[in-house]
Formats: C-alpha cells, sequence, structure tokens
C-alpha cells in the first residue's frame, strides 16, 4: 500500500516538474521574442536620434565635433525627452552635467553657433556679438573656438571682447592657419 502511494505521489511529480518545464519553456519564447523586440526598437530609435534631429542641433552637433577635436561625436536630444545629451568617441551617452566645465561650455557655445546658423538660413544675417566667450577655455579649446568662430565669419559678421591677449592671439592663430587675413584688433588703455 505504501509502494502504491510512493508510486503514485512520484508520478503525480513528474507530470507537475513536466508542466512547469512546458510553462518555462513558453516563458523562455516569449522572452526571447520581447528581447529581441526590445534590441530592435532601441536600435530603430538610436538611428532616428542621430539622423533626424532638428536643424539647430545638427548644426550644432557639427561645431562641437570640430571645437572638441572628435572626442565628441554627437550632440542630440533623446526622442520624447526634454534633455540634451552627447556623445562620445567610445559611444558613451553623456549629460551636460556629467562633462568638464571646459566641454560644457564648447558645447553652449556650439549650440549659439548652430542657431545662429539657423537663424541665418531663414531670416536676415545679424551679427554676433560677445564678451569673454573663451575666458574659461585652455589653449586647445580656445584656438579650436577661433576656428568656429571663423567659420561662422564667413555668412554673420562676429565681434569678440576680451581683455585677455591670449584670446586675441587664438583668433590670429586660428586665422593663420585658415589661410586668412588676421582678424582686426582694437585695444584701449
Amino acid at each position: 500500500m505504501d509502494r502504491l502511494i510512493g508510486e503514485e505521489e512520484s508520478s503525480r511529480l513528474r507530470l507537475e516538474h513536466n508542466r512547469l518545464l512546458e510553462q518555462m519553456d513558453g516563458h523562455a519564447r516569449d522572452w526571447a521574442v520581447l528581447a529581441i523586440a526590445e534590441r530592435l526598437l532601441d536600435e530603430a530609435q538610436a538611428k532616428f536620434e542621430r539622423e533626424r534631429q532638428p536643424e539647430v542641433l545638427s548644426s550644432a552637433n557639427d561645431y562641437f565635433r570640430r571645437m572638441t577635436g572628435g572626442r565628441y561625436t554627437n550632440v542630440f536630444s533623446p526622442l520624447g525627452a526634454p534633455e540634451l545629451r552627447v556623445t562620445n568617441r567610445d559611444g558613451e551617452s553623456l549629460q551636460p552635467d556629467e562633462l568638464s566645465r571646459g566641454t560644457r561650455e564648447q558645447l553652449f557655445l556650439s549650440l549659439r553657433f548652430g542657431l545662429i546658423r539657423h537663424l541665418g538660413r531663414h531670416s536676415e544675417r545679424l551679427p554676433v556679438i560677445v564678451d569673454e566667450a573663451l575666458v574659461n577655455f585652455d589653449p586647445e579649446r580656445g584656438l579650436q573656438a577661433a576656428h568656429a568662430f571663423l567659420e561662422l565669419a564667413e555668412q554673420n559678421q562676429i565681434l569678440v571682447f576680451t581683455c585677455h591677449p591670449q584670446i586675441a592671439d587664438w583668433f590670429a592663430k586660428a586665422a593663420d592657419e585658415r589661410g586668412a587675413a588676421p582678424p582686426e584688433t582694437v585695444s584701449f588703455g
């Protein structure tokens, strides 16, 4: 009697085990389908974010890439999010507050340049006036920014105010490297 009860219990447990295995296989298939779908959606969103940004961000992206010497490859706004992100050359996505102060200032200067370029395409090109915009830049960043200013100067009149001689030197060096006439400088005092 005990043996029959034991065999009956063993049979019931085997059936339960097989049922659970089948259920687990079903869940594994569902998970695989969802994982693949998630991956495809992530890739589609990343492609959209790379290729379909507003014109201002697209222009800013070009300036930022050049100003950072290619250390950062993309400026974008994630789909459905009211924030700004950048991608470094390693593919890491960062928020502006995760960047160094100098890189953050390059980013914001690039955004301004992107907006200026956008406005110039759709309305009257206005002069651009900046005061001490490069004061926190190191020499490498300053020279890269001076190159960006000279590029923007091909379409807009640019007035840069500074009391720092090295900033004027960055502009002179950038003009020399571009084969352009040196920028006009005026000193008082």
